[in-house]
């Protein structure tokens, strides 16, 4: 067996190849590991050691990292912002060929833009090292994703990720049958005493003096297992002088707002839903988000059984307020205020002494308070 390189006439080539090769025995290895993931017999692997070019790693490739090999086995889709199915190229889904472990492999991807916040512009950027840091910050914190950091054969930074089986919040509420007032009786109760923890998560970070940097509901994964809900994607970072953990909190109110709202409420889809036609008549500017000019936050507008109390706590995100949220605790406190008189936990299954998740977190808070 021989394994390809760029001299063969491959048209994934392109991604520059390993400074060596392994002989024989080791070709033979990795076909057979290719047949026995991916259920195809290759005549040949190519094996990366380098991934700077990593549009032309692909399915059935090999990534040589740190001692370890792993074979990809496909490329991560995005979901949110409407870009579902779009291939996020730099991360991809790998098993570990040492433990047959499923793993994550995100290869350094560099972008910048600024998104206009506060009557300013912020520097938003991706940071590989930044989320290398902030892994080793929450290793033993069970509200996040897990993973580790190696210097490819180039230098680039990779981050190789423990996978999270189970939907993305977003993926959770989109999946379940019936219209919004089910869900804001039946569901919702659920699903905001649990994703309190997941806030304490981001405050533990930010006590830290770290960010979280891109906080949305398809950054948050439901553990299938534990139930816990755990944060992802922490490569993103932002500047923002005299409010260092703004865009985390405002974040952190969007994604209740899609909890709330089950989904994010914008013209779009108040055009589409007969029950909200009478609704776009009365909205104004100050009934949408401060930073998503599009979006609604005064859902009580549109859904009349959403509380006083849960409304006023996201009217605190919209254009029209003029007292937003200092910090993470705040909206914690806010949010504990206003379920304390509507829901209670007791019976809703979301903390009971022998659930995973709690038994995870009353195991790092024993280590940890």
């Amino acid at each position: 067996m021989m394994i390809v390189n760029k001299t063969t006439a491959d048209p994934r080539a392109g991604a520059r190849q390993p400074r060596s090769e392994p002989g024989p025995e080791a070709a033979v290895d990795l076909c057979a590991a290719v047949e026995r993931h991916l259920g195809v017999r290759p005549a040949a692997v190519r094996v990366f050691e380098d991934t700077s070019s990593f549009v032309g790693i692909d399915r059935g490739d090999a990534l040589r990292l740190g001692g370890r090999t792993y074979l990809v086995t496909g490329t991560v889709r995005e979901e949110g912002f409407g870009l579902d199915e779009q291939p996020k190229y730099w991360v991809k889904r790998a098993v570990d060929l040492a433990s047959g472990a499923d793993k994550i492999v995100k290869l350094v991807f560099l972008e910048q833009f600024e998104l206009p916040f506060g009557g300013r512009r912020v520097r938003c950027f991706r940071s590989p090292a930044k989320e290398a840091h902030v892994l080793e910050v929450v290793r033993r914190h069970p509200q996040f994703m897990k993973g580790s950091s190696v210097r490819d054969g180039a230098g680039n930074l990779v981050r190789v990720l423990d996978f999270i089986a189970g939907p993305s919040l977003e993926g959770l509420w989109s999946s379940r049958p019936g219209g919004h007032e089910e869900y804001f009786h039946e569901e919702l109760p659920r699903l905001l005493w649990r994703f309190l923890p997941c806030l304490e998560g981001l405050r533990f970070l930010h006590e830290r003096g770290e960010r979280h940097g891109d906080v949305r509901a398809d950054h948050v994964i439901v553990e299938r297992e534990s139930g816990l809900l755990r944060w992802i994607d922490f490569d993103y970072d932002f500047e923002c002088p005299g409010a260092p953990f703004a865009l985390d909190v405002f974040g952190a109110g969007s994604v209740l707002a899609s909890l709330v709202g089950r989904g994010v409420l914008d013209c779009h889809r108040i055009d589409r839903d007969p029950a909200l036609a009478h609704v776009a008549s009365r909205l104004g500017a100050d009934d949408l988000s401060a930073i998503d000019g599009w979006r609604v936050v005064n859902l009580r507008a549109c859904y009349p059984w959403v509380p006083v109390a849960l409304n006023r706590v996201l009217m605190r995100f919209s254009a029209g307020s003029g007292r937003s949220h200092a910090s993470v605790g705040e909206l914690i406190e806010d949010i504990g205020d206003a379920l304390s008189g509507l829901f209670s936990p007791r019976g809703l299954d979301v903390s009971s002494t022998d659930s995973p998740a709690t038994g995870a977190r009353h195991a790092w808070r024993a280590q940890h308070d």
